[in-house]
């Protein structure tokens, strides 16, 4: 597993935000549960040192929970379908889940950390990718406090993937856009998300790719 030591004391420094945000009595506590059918797209770099990859797409189903108390925030998610190469290939499962713990400083501003994990799924094995990652959420009202745009972003401080080479590095973010119904509670989200993995000095990797369409239910004090 490699690990940054500098993000390590970083994510320490925001567990002990975390921890003093749940004292200081702000107010508001919000839930959010969603499903969202994501096409993922999915394109692998073979390490061989030219420019030779493969690309996987396929449609998959997920959902996702959010929870607000206060400035704390508690955000879950998976996803899990089957995808098909555009070459003569084998076709793949792709499984995912996150779990993330995160502070909001401001009203406009989440930091995050926790566990991400995605693993591949063929025939002849599987290949799983943990990543502990450190996050950046910024979020704006669109002239009206039921529409909202956001954009967050992310970086891997520490990792283990089932492969010969080491762990390289990896770093993503999403944008998107979200509107809640003022009378219902109900919402959807539009969102774009990337992300991208490498191995060694980077000739092998895997940059997945997700358009999330996301209806919810939602509960706002």
């Amino acid at each position: 597993m490699k690990v940054n030591r500098f993000a390590v004391a970083a994510t320490a420094v925001l567990i002990s935000l975390f921890v003093g945000g749940a004292v200081e009595g702000q107010t508001g506590v919000g839930l959010t549960l969603s499903l969202a059918p994501t096409p993922v797209q999915v394109t692998k770099t073979d390490g061989s040192g030219d420019a030779a990859s493969s690309r996987y797409s396929g449609m998959t189903i997920g959902g996702a929970l959010a929870v607000r108390l206060r400035k704390l925030r508690l955000d879950l998610r998976y996803l899990e379908g089957g995808l098909s190469s555009d070459a003569d290939l084998p076709d793949q499962d792709i499984v995912e889940g996150e779990l993330m713990l995160g502070f909001a400083p401001f009203s406009w501003l989440v930091v995050k950390t926790g566990p991400h994990i995605r693993s591949f799924v063929t025939s002849q094995g599987t290949q799983r990718w943990v990543f502990w990652e450190g996050r950046a959420a910024l979020g704006a009202k669109l002239g009206s406090p039921n529409l909202v745009t956001y954009l967050e972003a992310w970086h891997v401080f520490a990792s283990d993937v089932d492969a010969v080479e080491p762990f390289g590095s990896g770093n993503g973010m999403e944008a998107g856009i979200s509107y809640a119904l003022s009378k219902l509670p109900f919402m959807a989200r539009l969102a774009y998300r990337i992300d991208n993995s490498s191995l060694g000095e980077g000739s092998s990797s895997n940059t997945v790719e997700q358009l999330v369409f996301a209806i919810g239910w939602l509960l706002r004090r």
